[in-house]
Parts: C-alpha cells; structure tokens; sequence
C-alpha cells in the first residue's frame, strides 16, 4: 500500500512539473508575439484537437461506457457483501451465484449510464443503444463459453455441460 502510494505520489508531481513547465511555455509565447511563434507545437497543444473530437461510433462508445458501469457497480457491491461476511464459506458457489443475480439485478445502472450519455452526445437510436449495451459483456462470454464448452464435449470431457443443462440455465 505504501509502495502505490509512492508511486502514485512521484507520478502526480511529474505530471504536474509537466504541465507547468508547458502551460507557463505556452503563456511566455502568447504574450511574445501574440500567438505568431516560429516554434513548432509540441506537448499538450497537439492532443486539443484529439480531446474534443465528436467520436466516430457513438453507439459502441457509450454501449461500451454502460456495460463497464454496469460491472463496476456489480463488483463494487458484490465486494460490499463480501466484506460484510454476508456469503458463508461452507456453501460453495454463493459468490458465483451472487455475481450472476448482482450483474441481472445492476442492468439498469448499465442501461441508464449509456443512455444518458447518448442522448448528452446528441444519439439519435437510445433504444438500439440500451440493446447493444445489454449485450456488450454477455454476448463475447456466451461465445466463447459455447465454443469451450463444443471442445469439452468433443473430446469427451467431464467438465462439459450438456446442452440442455444450458437450455434450462
């Protein structure tokens, strides 16, 4: 803990000697000639014209934005009840269990995050962009599961679900 604080703490003021040293650069030339500088633009006024960008696939972005505010939220409460002894060691698969009934119950946080954010940024579509947020994070894991789960059944493995196993889930 120490230690990331530490580097948290050189991280913060070589960022800040950074951006003094550019800002009071920047300052220095204004005031010279007005903003005519034969020097070349380096630093941060290079990344002004990347920051405030309209993005070029809004819809994924904030799909995107959602499906993590919707896993933070599940993980932030399913750490919550595990710091307050809320699942028991004896039963096995409790947290499991509460992270599927957490990540169903946090959907909404999901839905509202990327939402909003669409319609901030002037999104046209905000109910394809609920649907494509809901299927952000499950729809990559059921592929790949479906795909580990046909290698399991091929080679005759006993880990393998069945498929109606899968269908009654």
């Amino acid at each position: 803990l120490v230690l990331v604080l530490l580097l948290t703490a050189f991280l913060a003021v070589i960022l800040m000697r950074v951006v003094k040293n550019d800002f009071t650069r920047y300052m220095r030339a204004d005031d010279d000639d007005a903003g005519f500088s034969d020097e070349e633009e380096t630093g941060w006024k290079l990344v002004h014209g990347d920051v405030f960008r309209f993005p070029s696939h809004l819809n994924l972005l904030c799909a995107s934005i959602g499906a993590g505010a919707q896993l933070f939220t599940t993980t932030l409460c399913l750490l919550t009840m595990a710091l307050l002894g809320v699942f028991a060691p004896s039963k096995r698969g409790s947290i499991v269990t509460a992270c599927i009934v957490l990540y169903a119950l946090c959907a909404g946080v999901g839905g509202f995050v990327s939402a909003r954010l669409y319609r901030q940024l002037q999104g046209e579509n905000w109910a394809w962009n609920i649907i494509l947020a809901t299927f952000m994070f499950p729809g990559p894991l059921l592929v790949v599961f479906s795909f580990l789960n046909t290698v399991a059944i091929a080679n005759a493995s006993t880990a393998a679900l069945p498929f109606g196993t899968i269908v009654i889930v």
